[in-house]
Parts: C-alpha cells; structure tokens; sequence
C-alpha cells in the first residue's frame, strides 16, 4: 500500500493522541501535532506524556520502513522499544515477572512462556492472513489476534499501544486502511476485549478501517491537486 507524505503524518498524530489517550494521556490532538510535526512543545506538560506522544514520531519511520515486512518476534520487540523509549528502561525486553491486568477474571501468559506463545501467535497470524481473502476475513484474522496477544501481555508495560501499533502494521502489510482505534471507542474496545467478542472487535475494525479507507482518499487526492 503506497502512502502519501501528508497521510503519514496525519496517521503519525491520530495514532499517537488515540492510541496514548486510551491508556490515559491527557495531551489533546492539536498539541500530539504540535509536538510531532511542529516540534515545538504548546504548554507545560508531565515528562511521561510527552514523550508517550513524541515517541511515534521514530516509530513512523520504522512502521513505514518495515510495513511490507510480516510480524515477527524481533519486530513486536523494536516496535515496544520504539514507543516505550525515554519511559522506562526494560524497553524490549519481554516481561520477568508475572503481571496481572486490573479488573480482569484471567491471567496473562507466564513469563517463561511469552516466547513460546508469541511464536505460535506470529506463525498464526501470517498463516490465517494466507488463507484470508477478503478485507473482512482478514481484519477477523488482525483483531482476533490481538485479543490474542493483549490475553499474552509480553511487556511489563506497554501492551496496549504495541499491540494496537501492531494492528496498523497488519493492516498496512496486507494493503488494508489502516484501523485506528480512535478514544472516543475507548470503553467499547475495552468491552469487547474483555468479553473475547471476536465479532464485535471484527465489526468495530471493518468501520474504523472503511472510515479510515474514505480519509486517505480525501488526503491524497488533496495532495495530488497541489
């Protein structure tokens, strides 16, 4: 899928606001852009929700650089380093520790067993999106997936935005408008996950990635007519 410059970073700040915002990130999407394509910083701000914005700006440039590529274990590890730099030190690193999510009745993969589980997950992934021949089959297949690897939970933090950032990436790599989870979705996708429904995560994707389909047009066409 071939991205103009303008598209790229208006997905550059949408992902940045949405994504960082659903994990509680105050910045609104003015200052997400003021900080990734002006560089400037609009006001006073805690250090940690800067740089969970400013982050995405490296990442981008990775995404755009390794979207053709399928996912594997080495990629789920730099996209974590990329958009957890400047946060914490483990960036990379797959969890020590067993973590526990907050307010759910299940318990993430074991440590010992995060390398194993997300090998299999990765080879699933490129399997089913094989199989998969429509747009519709294939986002069932990049949203299952993730319900997949949030149930993993590799990192001791930072599950959320790498596995969404991992849903673009899907997307991108099977030429399919990229499904941005936007906040104002944030409860409902937070529902959804909790009660494993593939089908609601599957329909709630089919609309962000056909809204998302119209923007992109929008925006090149915008572009070409400069």
């Amino acid at each position: 899928m071939k991205l103009s410059c303008s598209y790229v970073d208006d997905m550059l700040v949408r992902m940045a606001h949405h994504s960082t915002a659903i994990e509680g990130n105050t910045l609104t999407q003015y200052e997400a852009k003021c900080i990734l394509l002006d560089g400037i910083i609009p006001r006073a701000m805690h250090e940690r929700e800067f740089y969970e914005v400013k982050n995405y700006k490296k990442y981008m440039g990775f995404l755009i650089d390794n979207y053709p590529k399928g996912i594997t274990i080495q990629l789920i590890k730099d996209t974590h380093s990329y958009l957890l730099q400047d946060i914490r030190e483990d960036t990379g690193v797959f969890k020590t520790v067993h973590n526990i999510i907050v307010g759910t009745d299940f318990m993430p993969t074991e440590p010992c067993l995060v390398q194993l589980e997300l090998k299999n997950w990765c080879d699933t992934l490129e399997y089913r999106l094989n199989l998969s021949n429509t747009m519709e089959e294939k986002i069932e297949v990049i949203m299952e997936q993730h319900l997949r690897f949030e149930r993993i939970h590799p990192f001791s933090d930072g599950n959320g935005r790498t596995g969404r950032a991992l849903i673009v990436h899907s997307c991108l790599q099977q030429g399919i408008a990229p499904i941005i989870i936007h906040k104002s979705d944030r409860q409902l996708y937070i529902n959804l996950l909790s009660k494993l429904d593939i089908k609601g995560l599957t329909e709630l994707g089919i609309r962000l990635s056909n809204e998302e389909q119209t923007r992109m047009k929008i925006i090149n066409n915008a572009e070409l007519e400069l």
